[in-house]
C-alpha cells in the first residue's frame, strides 16, 4: 500500500480539520448565544422581583418571599444591599418584611 504525499495528504487533512472547526465554531457561536439569552432571562426575573417588591398591595408573605429570592443574584448585590437597608415599609406586618430585606443585604454581604 503506497501512502499519500504532498497535496493529498492536506487535501486528506483539509477534508478532516475543516468540517471540525466548522462544528467548533458553531457550538462556541452557540454557546455564547445561549449564555446571553439566560443573562437576559436572569435580568428580567430580577426586574420581576423588585418590581413586585416595590409595587403597593400584595401579600407581606410573597414580598418576603421576593426579598429572600434577591439573594440568588449576587452581581446585583450592590443595588439589592442598598435598597434592603433604605427601604421605608409601612403597614401591616411591615417588620417581618423589613427582618427579611435585612436578612437578604447580610446575606449579600457576607458573599462579597
Amino acid at each position: 500500500m503506497m501512502g499519500l504525499t504532498g497535496a493529498e495528504e492536506w487535501i486528506a487533512w483539509g477534508g478532516i480539520v475543516v468540517p471540525l472547526m466548522a462544528l467548533a465554531y458553531s457550538a462556541v457561536t452557540y454557546s455564547l448565544a445561549k449564555r446571553q439569552e439566560v443573562h437576559h432571562q436572569q435580568y428580567q426575573r430580577f426586574f420581576q422581583i423588585m418590581d413586585h417588591l416595590g409595587q403597593q398591595g400584595g401579600s407581606i408573605a410573597s414580598k418576603m418571599a421576593a426579598a429572600y429570592e434577591l439573594r440568588k443574584y449576587p452581581e446585583y448585590s450592590e443595588v439589592i444591599i442598598n435598597i434592603c437597608e433604605k427601604a421605608d415599609i409601612r403597614g401591616a406586618a411591615s417588620d417581618m418584611l423589613r427582618e427579611e430585606m435585612l436578612a437578604t443585604a447580610e446575606h449579600l454581604k457576607a458573599r462579597r
